[in-house]
């Protein structure tokens, strides 16, 4: 669960709506700057499906009995987050073999602390005293991913795919989208950039610059998809900026909340360049 606790009532979005939402953008990526990642199916999928371990999560979610705050999804205690992202793994792996080595990939991206600082970058926040499960996690997800690539390889139809610098400039793909998405769940209230976007498969790169450009209005430059604007909807929920005693007075304050749409417009950056610069 993503939670905008700034405002009372505060603002609250379900993690599978966030993925939805990342899906959403891979399908609509391609354009003359940006050629479609390839295999373009798997990538969808793998954006689409990414946090899809939180399913069961979203249908009874927890508030901290320390804190009597909702747990969102980066205060979720480190051996539960492990055991749900390991099943979402587990569940896109059945699908596509290539959705499941991005995934996988992104996951272990999370405990990578030298991305924790990164501003939109979802790394998660582990306590001493839960280390292990990380560091058990992160070096199953290694053996895992090992095991994929062999996988794949064995394949002629995905053999192609599994140069190692074509992984790794899709899972940064990836990495972008999901923190694209995370910029619109977790309250656009400032502009940001959204740093090293692979442009093509030969090294190219871009830094994403997003601004606001009106109310619920926002550019993107350099802009990567097919279409502009892009128009999009996240379903969210409000619930009382207060203390939650326990999980069942959560889910009933939730169960209770009706879903309304946020609605955004996203367009091309260098659109505002253009029409000032006509009216010069």
């Amino acid at each position: 669960m993503i939670i905008q606790q700034t405002n009372d009532p505060m603002l609250v979005i379900r993690q599978t709506d966030h993925a939805i939402l990342s899906g959403f953008f891979a399908r609509e990526w391609g354009n003359e700057l940006f050629p479609r990642p390839e295999p373009f199916s798997s990538f969808c999928l793998a954006a689409a499906e990414h946090d899809n371990g939180w399913q069961e999560w979203e249908m009874a979610p927890g508030a901290d009995p320390k804190t009597f705050v909702p747990y969102s999804f980066m205060s979720v205690p480190t051996g539960e987050h492990v055991l749900l992202y390991q099943r979402g793994i587990d569940r896109v792996v059945k699908s596509d073999l290539y959705a499941g080595l991005l995934v996988a990939s992104h996951c272990m991206g999370l405990y990578d602390r030298a991305r924790a600082t990164m501003p939109g970058y979802s790394a998660k926040y582990v306590p001493a005293q839960e280390q292990h499960h990380a560091n058990d996690f992160v070096q199953r997800l290694r053996l895992q991913q090992l095991r994929l690539k062999v996988d794949l390889r064995n394949d002629a139809a995905t053999k192609d795919f599994t140069d190692e610098k074509l992984i790794t400039a899709n899972v940064q793909r990836l990495a972008a989208l999901d923190r694209l998405s995370l910029y619109f769940c977790l309250g656009p209230d400032h502009d940001t950039t959204i740093e090293a976007v692979p442009m093509n498969d030969n090294g190219d790169e871009a830094d994403w610059e997003l601004r606001a450009a009106g109310v619920n209005e926002f550019t993107l430059d350099p802009y990567p998809f097919r279409r502009e604007p892009l128009e999009f909807a996240l379903l969210a929920r409000r619930i009382p900026r207060r203390r939650y005693m326990d999980d069942l007075d959560l889910q009933n304050v939730l169960s209770a909340a009706p879903f309304f749409q946020l609605k955004f417009t996203l367009r091309p950056g260098i659109a505002r360049e253009r029409a000032f610069a006509a009216r010069r």
